[in-house]
């Protein structure tokens, strides 16, 4: 597993976790490899920004089997996540942390989604109670791993694009609470949906 902590960020209100690939920029079939390739969704950066201005968190969890694929050199990795840190910063959004797991299915490792390790230890880390747990993301690996962690999953469906997998739910553990179409949809009904539960733990 691979780790990257923001120095520059104090730990926010809340927290948010999210994919990467498919949900804050446009995902590849041949992988991203470098920031050339990079494409962020203007939603994304809209909802990144709505974040940071609300005291919320974002950390991403992301698979990333191209490094031991040999598909996406390890320096050109991380060019690109500190590049797209810095632009994040850069239209007012902000990253918590960032947590990667470089393996291929093959290697059987713990952190891979649908394994909920990343954000196990994500939650651990940040100290964030699993009432307070959500996670967006787009592929069923992403719902499976939402659910295995005990967060409230969130699917986005992205109406001009493949999602990736089946979304349609096979047993409860695959179905997604919510469906959003863009990660700012996503981002709100978050909000709409976990502001009645604070106001309710305050009275």
């Amino acid at each position: 597993m691979l780790c990257w902590l923001s120095a520059t960020q104090a730990r926010p209100r809340t927290v948010l976790f999210l994919d990467r690939d498919g949900v804050i920029n446009r995902d590849r079939p041949d992988y991203v490899k470098n920031w050339q390739e990079f494409q962020f969704y203007p939603d994304a950066l809209e909802a990144l920004a709505w974040l940071r201005e609300n005291d919320c968190g974002v950390i991403l969890i992301s698979n990333q089997s191209g490094l031991n694929r040999g598909i996406i050199d390890p320096n050109r990795f991380w060019d690109l996540h500190h590049r797209m840190v810095a632009y994040v910063r850069l239209m007012g959004g902000e990253v918590l942390a960032a947590f990667y797991c470089p393996h291929r299915p093959d290697e059987n490792c713990r952190c891979r989604k649908p394994s909920p390790e990343m954000i196990l230890l994500a939650g651990r880390l940040y100290d964030i109670s699993p009432a307070e747990r959500y996670f967006i993301g787009d592929r069923r690996s992403d719902i499976l791993a939402a659910k295995r962690a005990g967060c409230r999953a969130v699917l986005l469906e992205r109406p001009e694009e493949d999602p990736g997998g089946p979304t349609e739910a096979q047993d409860d553990l695959c179905r997604p609470d919510l469906r959003c179409a863009t990660l700012l949809d996503a981002v709100f009904a978050v909000r709409d949906e976990f502001a009645p539960k604070a106001a309710g733990s305050e009275a």
